[in-house]
C-alpha cells in the first residue's frame, strides 16, 4: 500500500453528515456534497502538491443563443492523479454542466465549470466515503450522523424555492439554507426575478428569526438580517444607479464618512498575486468586509483587498464569520492588504527623473 497510514485511516473513514446537501430533481430528493468541499478534502488527505486534475475531454452538447438568458451544456471528462509514494494513482470521472448568462461567453464559462466540478467529484468518489461514495448507498452506512440538534431547530426544515415556484432544496441545517439562498439571489438577472424570489422565501427567512434567535455573526448580526441586506444590495445593483438631484460633498458632513477608494488597476494587480491561503493562481480580489463600517450597496475601499483563489474565496463567503475564518488560517488580512497596496502603488510613488538632469544640462 503506497498511501501512508494516516491517509489510509482518513480514506477509510466516514463522511460527516453536516457536509451533505439535498436538492429536488423531478420529484426525487438527491443527496450531494459541494465541489469545493471535495477539493478541500483532497488537499487535506493527499496534500496540496500530492494530487492534480486534468480535463482530458470536453464537448459542447447543446447551445441556444437566441433566447434570454443565453444557455448551453457541456460534457466533460476529468482525470485525477494522486501521487502515493513511488506510484501515481489515476482515476477518471465524467460530468455534465448547464450554464446560462447574459452572453454566450458567460453561459459557456458557467456550463464548463459546472461540468468540471461534477466530473471531479465523480472521479474523487472512487477514493472512498469522504468524497461522496457513501451517498450511493441508500442506507448511507458510510455517513457519520451528526448529533441531534438541541432546541426547536432540529424539528424544522428550511425550504428553498425558485422564482418560478420550484423547490430547489430542503435544508435541515439553517446555515446551509442561508448559503444556498445567498447563491440563488446572486444568480438573479433582473430586479423582478429577485423580488419574486425574495417573496417566495420570506417565510423561511422569518422562520430563521423565530426558531434560531442565536444564529448570529461574531458582530451580533442575525443571519436573517444579513440575507435581507444582501437582497437589498443585489436589488440596487440590478436596478443600476439612479439619478441624484445633486451630489453631496461628504467632507462637509458633521460626521465623517469612511473613504471608499475605487482603483481598477489595483484590483487587477491583486488578481495576479497568489492566494494567501494556498498560494494558487489565478486569484480573486476579495474585499475584507470588516475593514470599514458597512454601507448599503457599497463594498469597502479597494485599499482593503487581498488575493484568494476561487476555492478559498467561496469557502470564506460560505463561512460568514470572516474575522474568525482569517484567524483560523493564521493570516492577518489587513496587514496583507496594506502591504499589497504599497506594492501596487510603488511605481506611482517613484520620483520622476528631471528632464534637465537626464539630458545632461
Amino acid at each position: 500500500m503506497a498511501f501512508s497510514e494516516a491517509q489510509v485511516r482518513l480514506l477509510s473513514g466516514k463522511l460527516q453528515e453536516k457536509h451533505i446537501h439535498t436538492r429536488e430533481h423531478h420529484g426525487v430528493t438527491l443527496s450531494y456534497i459541494e465541489g469545493w468541499h471535495a477539493i478541500d478534502e483532497a488537499n487535506s488527505v493527499f496534500g496540496f502538491d500530492g494530487w492534480d486534475r486534468e480535463t482530458v475531454w470536453a464537448e459542447r452538447i447543446w447551445e441556444d443563443g437566441r433566447r434570454e438568458p443565453k444557455a448551453c451544456s457541456y460534457a466533460v471528462r476529468v482525470r485525477i492523479r494522486v501521487r502515493a509514494g513511488d506510484i501515481v494513482v489515476c482515476r477518471d470521472g465524467s460530468g455534465v454542466g448547464h450554464g446560462t448568462g447574459a452572453t454566450l461567453g458567460e453561459a459557456h464559462e458557467s456550463a464548463l465549470k459546472e461540468a468540471e466540478t461534477d466530473a471531479t467529484k465523480r472521479a474523487l468518489t472512487t477514493f472512498g466515503n469522504l468524497f461522496g461514495l457513501a451517498l450511493y448507498d441508500k442506507a448511507q452506512n458510510g455517513v457519520r450522523k451528526s448529533r441531534k440538534p438541541n432546541g426547536l431547530a432540529g424539528c424544522f426544515t428550511w425550504l428553498l424555492v425558485s422564482a418560478k415556484g420550484n423547490l430547489l432544496g430542503r435544508h435541515r441545517n439553517p446555515q446551509t439554507f442561508c448559503a444556498a439562498f445567498r447563491d440563488v439571489m446572486g444568480k438573479a438577472l433582473i430586479p423582478e426575478e429577485l423580488d419574486i424570489l425574495w417573496t417566495k422565501n420570506t417565510a423561511s427567512v422569518e422562520q430563521l428569526r423565530t426558531v434560531c434567535p442565536e444564529l448570529r455573526t461574531t458582530q451580533g448580526v442575525h443571519y436573517a438580517d444579513i440575507l435581507e441586506r444582501l437582497y437589498r444590495e443585489q436589488l440596487l445593483h440590478l436596478k443600476g444607479p439612479s439619478p441624484d438631484p445633486a451630489p453631496i460633498e461628504k467632507s462637509e458632513l458633521a460626521l465623517a464618512t469612511p473613504r471608499r477608494v475605487r482603483d481598477a488597476a489595483h484590483l487587477k494587480y491583486i488578481a495576479t498575486c497568489p492566494c494567501l491561503i494556498c498560494g494558487r493562481l489565478p486569484s480573486h480580489a476579495h474585499h475584507v468586509r470588516f475593514a470599514q463600517p458597512r454601507s448599503l450597496g457599497s463594498k469597502v475601499s479597494d485599499e482593503y483587498t487581498v488575493p484568494l483563489c476561487a476555492l478559498h474565496h467561496r469557502a470564506l463567503h460560505d463561512d460568514g464569520a470572516e474575522e474568525q475564518w482569517w484567524q483560523a488560517h493564521g493570516v492577518e488580512p489587513l496587514k496583507e492588504a496594506e502591504r499589497l497596496w504599497r506594492e501596487s502603488h510603488a511605481a506611482d510613488a517613484a520620483p520622476t527623473a528631471d528632464p534637465a538632469v537626464a539630458s545632461g544640462r
